[in-house]
């Protein structure tokens, strides 16, 4: 049965090891999204935003070690 385009998407194929399948079904199970293009889509999106740190996050700890530095020349 040929697939009926949609507006918006657009197929994507992969040749992977029959253990990343696996891994990617067991995923998709657990997960409990709808579809695959779901689940497919969720981890992208987990991978895309690994190690990656609020730049608010770092004008805070900058401003913090400032602090401590300024509170450590003060008992000199």
């Amino acid at each position: 049965m040929p697939r009926q385009p949609q507006p918006g998407i657009v197929q994507f194929a992969l040749d992977i090891p029959i253990d990343a399948k696996l891994r990617f079904e067991s995923l998709h199970a657990s997960f409990g999204f709808k579809n695959k293009a779901q689940t497919f889509a969720a981890i992208l999106y987990h991978v895309s935003t690994q190690d990656k740190i609020d730049p608010a996050a770092l004008g805070r700890i900058e401003a913090g070690v400032k602090e401590t530095l300024r509170l450590l020349e003060s008992f000199q």
